[in-house]
């Protein structure tokens, strides 16, 4: 089969299924799973990997970290860092050491796969909290921009193993390594917003002259792909990379208009090619978790849903207000974008096996579908909710 014809059998099928989910009130991201395993060499076998289809993977990835970025703030993460972080220990930190725990208690193991698998299971996932805090109108409560900074600290951290792991150089390294880029990033910022009215008239003089905004977006792509490379070079994934260069675009750089213009245009650019695409190939390379490690896999999915759940909900109804605990349980146990991100680097630098990636894209699509029920139908008594008992930003 041709290389055009793959992509597009494997966009086609993820779109369908993806909005299949949907309708059904499931993450999209789940059916575009399913369909590149159903297409790969876990089903029919019609469409197989290739470097091609993998280096298209990367720039879907870049892509749909970038936005992610540019949908975030560094005073996103300033003003909320006290709550964000006490969401981040009870939707990941303390239920990946009992995950950990766990394994070497029981089995025996605590290996780079197992700590790998066990984040790769337990990670929230920024893109998709993202979609459902705007879903549901949260990021003008404090509690969802509370979410949103804990899911960013939480997917922070999990890069920051994934790269010490991957370029054995050692955690010192990677923590110095990634503080001194995130002070570099938060001066830069400092900076820009500083003399925003200096680099605002430039990029509207970018924009008179070329009478469009081709060199404003040729600018932000090839900024991102500087910093990602940059984070590459010092052994951090250049995804991580992706995240910051967008978190850099704002408003008070380059004014609301572009701003608007580059996030409607990346927003469906990702949800009707980069998003589908990325998450089908990942799809593609999984098999059917074998069933001797089916009881492991059980119980990781456990322990994420029940300590995880558990804690966001007691959280969420201790610090923000009494109704709190069930959205706060809900959204945080979105998974799909990161820890598939990170099982298929994972998978590539040959930390984990086959068996183990597949696990982990089975532990993913079971804890995502979970706790997306808890959410069903939940939209205007949320919204509701927050609006008689939550505080507004």
């Amino acid at each position: 089969m041709t290389f055009l014809l793959s992509i597009f059998i494997l966009l086609l099928f993820a779109i369908i299924l993806g909005s299949l989910f949907e309708h059904f009130g499931l993450p999209s991201v789940v059916g575009e799973i399913l369909a590149g395993f159903i297409l790969g060499s876990g089903v029919l076998g019609l469409v197989v990997d290739s470097g091609t289809i993998s280096g298209i993977s990367e720039i879907s990835l870049f892509f749909i970290v970038l936005l992610i970025g540019v949908e975030s703030t560094t005073y996103t993460l300033v003003k909320n860092v006290k709550k964000g972080i006490l969401l981040s220990l009870a939707s990941f930190i303390i239920p990946l050491v009992v995950m950990l725990s766990f394994l070497k208690i029981f089995y025996g193991h605590f290996g780079p796969s197992d700590i790998i698998l066990a984040i790769s299971i337990g990670v929230p996932s920024i893109s998709i909290i993202s979609v459902l805090l705007g879903k549901y109108d949260l990021m003008k409560f404090e509690l969802g921009n509370s979410i949103l900074a804990s899911v960013i600290f939480t997917d922070i951290l999990a890069f920051i193993i994934l790269s010490a792991i991957i370029d054995l150089k050692g955690l010192n390294y990677e923590l110095i390594a990634v503080v001194s880029f995130l002070i570099f990033i938060f001066v830069l910022d400092y900076f820009l917003r500083k003399h925003s009215q200096y680099v605002l008239k430039f990029f509207e003089k970018m924009r008179y002259q070329s009478k469009s905004e081709k060199l404003v977006f040729g600018s932000i792509i090839l900024t991102g792909l500087v910093i990602a490379s940059l984070l590459d070079v010092i052994g951090i994934t250049y995804v991580l990379g992706a995240f910051f260069a967008g978190i850099l675009i704002s408003d008070v750089i380059i004014g609301k208009e572009l701003l608007g213009i580059i996030t409607r245009t990346l927003s469906r650019l990702n949800d009707s090619f980069f998003i589908p695409l990325f998450f089908s190939i990942a799809g593609m390379d999984a098999v059917l978790p074998s069933i001797n490690s089916l009881g492991e896999i059980t119980i990781l999915i456990l322990i994420t849903v029940i300590v995880g759940g558990g804690l966001d909900y007691y959280v969420g109804r201790k610090y923000f207000s009494k109704g709190s605990g069930r959205v706060t349980s809900g959204i945080l146990g979105g998974r799909g974008a990161v820890g598939v991100i990170i099982a298929t680097l994972a998978l590539d630098s040959g930390i984990l096996k086959e068996s183990q990636y597949s696990a982990a894209i089975f532990a993913t699509i079971v804890v995502s579908i979970t706790f997306s029920i808890i959410l069903r139908n939940q939209g205007k008594k949320i919204l509701a909710e927050q609006e008689e008992h939550g505080v507004k930003i």
